[in-house]
């Protein structure tokens, strides 16, 4: 790849466009590699836009902690207006001030705009204790129900016998975990309105690439078509009476009066909670497909953790009535505070398939690193070169080791395992996805006897792959995609002790 990178503040005579766009976080290594390692922020230009990269974790940190100088709010504009496509008068209510007009029903003595007051109603539904609770048991009950054999939604099946389930681990991962927190925040109309929303949402999330980087909409198509479908049935949800959608959580209709009462229109309210389905689902499913990835391509990984596992869910086996409480509280009790073998499969699998990157603006002029920075200037702090450095995370920080943060403890609270984001983008789904990944990978293990079926192989007439490979030069949300095509298939049956 050629690379011209320039300090701040030098001269670029060659624009990184091409690089950029075709491979960033390919760029960003390369640019390590040609400052001999240094870790000192640089500039990219790119569409004539200039771009500083920071990769140290401290300046990182100085960047996150300064809310009032490094805003946010460049990037959920990218996202409202790039990504969701908001109408222009949808897109002026969105970030019209108290000031200008904009009242909400909620006490708002910071005096925010309505993106911002919306994003509070989803950290008061997530984060709060008692909406948080009841949105985790719903979570957890979802997907327990969905685990079971009888229950395997017919796109994750390849092939099958009475005996025996041949099961894509991408389509599994997706159908169980996209349905659960769908049903949990929206309630079970929205599936009678789509019946396919996991494959479209999927087909969205793989191709969203293209909005975030603006592609020309005659060659986004795979991303534009699922994108709008999604909108249509939201819009068919919002238009619907509450009466019909109930069974969601309170945080749908309270962000639906808030964008009312803002005069939001039916048609940007629905491609706003787009947006959110897609925040929602797609790091979790993610996440749970490279975990279950590296645990069925090590045998003696998977008995080990199914052995650890196992007094929680026979714990589950001998519960008469396996309620959303009873699920949450032995996730919390058992998977969390007793597995340090799962949960530190848990923190590798986010280490080696990161790939997202935060993003800030300068909102006034600022010194970073001892350099002078104008207001406007879009600052971008990837994950993936500070996840895998061999400073931090030994000689073998390019492989994968998953004893690694149960022999080091400390590893998760150093500061270049950023893998949730940082300060005003800090995930609010922390929490929650990570009980929802640790929930389906315990109840695999603890329910089927799995088989990968590799290269060369074949099972009921289904034929194996290879172990799938991270898609470093697309965009993510935190999470990498597997390069399309790539999954893995697995042999399911009834495991008996």
């Amino acid at each position: 790849m050629s690379l011209n990178v320039y300090h701040i503040g030098s001269l670029s005579l060659v624009s990184h466009a091409i690089s950029f766009y075709r491979d960033a976080n390919g760029l960003y290594t390369d640019a390590l590699k040609y400052y001999n390692g240094s870790t000192e922020p640089f500039m990219l230009y790119a569409a004539g836009e200039k771009i500083l990269v920071v990769v140290d974790p401290h300046f990182a940190d100085q960047v996150f902690k300064d809310v009032d100088s490094y805003s946010t709010d460049p990037m959920f504009d990218v996202i409202y207006r790039g990504v969701a496509n908001v109408s222009k008068e949808g897109h002026k209510t969105l970030w019209r001030k108290p000031s200008e007009g904009f009242v909400s029903l909620h006490p708002n003595p910071k005096e925010k705009v309505l993106v911002h007051t919306g994003y509070d109603l989803l950290h008061k539904q997530i984060l709060q204790p008692q909406p948080g609770q009841d949105l985790t048991e719903r979570v957890m009950s979802y997907i327990e129900q969905r685990m079971r054999w009888d229950a395997f939604f017919d796109a994750t099946i390849l092939a099958q016998n009475p005996e025996v389930k041949v099961v894509s681990l991408h389509s599994w991962c997706r159908d169980v975990l996209i349905e659960a927190q769908s049903r949990a925040f929206f309630g079970d109309y929205l599936r009678e309105l789509e019946p396919m929303m996991t494959t479209v949402f999927d087909d969205w999330d793989f191709n969203s690439w293209m909005m975030v980087y603006q592609v020309p909409g005659i060659m986004a198509k795979r991303a534009i078509v699922p994108r709008d479908r999604l909108i249509k049935v939201f819009k068919r949800y919002l238009e619907s009476p509450r009466e019909i959608r109930a069974g969601g959580v309170p945080f749908v209709n309270e962000l639906e009066d808030e964008e009312r009462q803002a005069g939001l229109s039916a048609e940007d309210s629905a491609r706003i909670l787009m947006i959110i389905l897609w925040g929602i689902n797609s790091n979790v499913q993610m996440t749970t497909f490279w975990m279950m990835a590296h645990i069925l391509s090590r045998p003696m990984l998977a008995n080990a953790l199914r052995k650890e596992t196992a007094p929680a869910m026979g714990s589950v086996d001998s519960c008469k009535d396996i309620s959303g409480r009873f699920l949450a509280d032995m996730v919390k009790d058992k998977l969390l505070e007793r597995c340090p073998l799962l949960n530190s499969v848990f923190d590798e699998t986010l280490r080696v398939s990161s790939t997202g990157s935060s993003v800030r603006q300068t909102m006034r002029p600022v010194h970073l690193a001892g350099k002078y920075l104008p207001e406007g200037i879009k600052i971008l702090l990837p994950v993936r070169q500070l996840l895998f450095s061999t400073e931090v995370f030994g000689p073998t920080a390019s492989q994968f080791d998953f004893s690694r943060f149960m022999n080091d403890k400390s590893l998760v609270r150093k500061s270049h395992f950023r893998t949730y984001g940082g300060g005003t983008s800090l995930c609010t789904g922390r929490f929650l996805g990570k009980r929802e990944v640790l929930t389906f990978v315990a109840y695999a293990l603890w329910r089927y006897d799995t088989t990968v079926v590799g290269p060369g192989e074949e099972v009921l007439g289904v034929k194996g792959k290879a172990f799938p490979r991270v898609d470093e030069a697309k965009p993510s949300l935190g999470v990498s995609k597997q390069i399309e095509g790539d999954d893995i298939i697995v042999k399911l049956t009834r495991h008996r002790e």
